[in-house]
């Protein structure tokens, strides 16, 4: 097999020519990514059993691309960036998954349901860093329905942001955790079964 290095690129890839004395555009593209890594838990979240529109919306909260009272306020959007649940913190993805108070209550509320207090601590950090710590504390026969459960109460949590900032409309933690427990209900009949081990511990 012949090989050319590109000498006009930056990281010289190395493109492979195929028996016709040509470049496939499989080779140029495979070179585009040559010494490129994927940020911590990007694999993870394809791998995660849940919707697919659920796993986008973590890809977009690991690369910080979801618009949120502190991002838009950082692009001159808005006023403030004061977080619409709770009024006292900045609105963050970290803090709308796990600092905000409301946040906390609900995630409190559903740890002590699954018997995992003594293997999860709520805390606000880096919320995919908080994932990936957490994980491990779990036994492993769930912790694949853990995966699945935070991905599930995060995107509730960020429904609920939304409804109160374009909806003005709130919800208390008890009832957000009233239809966390009907979208659970849903995804197992849907067949998301690691799930359906977790919640067999309630």
């Amino acid at each position: 097999m012949t090989y050319w290095r590109g000498c006009n690129c930056p990281h010289s890839q190395i493109l492979s020519l195929t028996a016709d004395q040509n470049y496939p555009a499989a080779s140029a593209y495979g070179a585009m990514f040559l010494g490129s890594s994927s940020p911590l838990g990007a694999k993870l979240i394809w791998k995660t059993s849940a919707p697919p529109r659920v796993k986008f919306f973590f890809w977009l909260v690991m690369h910080g691309r979801c618009w949120t009272a502190d991002r838009r306020f950082r692009h001159g959007l808005q006023d403030t960036n004061t977080c619409v649940i709770c009024d006292q913190e900045a609105e963050t993805m970290d803090h709308i998954l796990l600092g905000c108070s409301f946040s906390h209550e609900v995630w409190e509320s559903w740890i002590r349901r699954l018997h995992l207090q003594n293997d999860v601590i709520v805390w606000e950090e880096m919320a995919m860093q908080w994932w990936l710590q957490n994980r491990k504390m779990v036994p492993k026969s769930i912790r694949r329905g853990f995966d699945s459960l935070f991905f599930l109460i995060g995107w509730m949590l960020w429904k609920e942001r939304n409804t109160r900032t374009f909806n003005g409309v709130a919800t208390s933690a008890a009832q957000l955790g009233a239809v966390i427990q009907e979208e659970i209900d849903a995804w197992c009949l849907a067949g998301y079964k690691h799930l359906r081990s977790l919640v067999a511990l309630l």
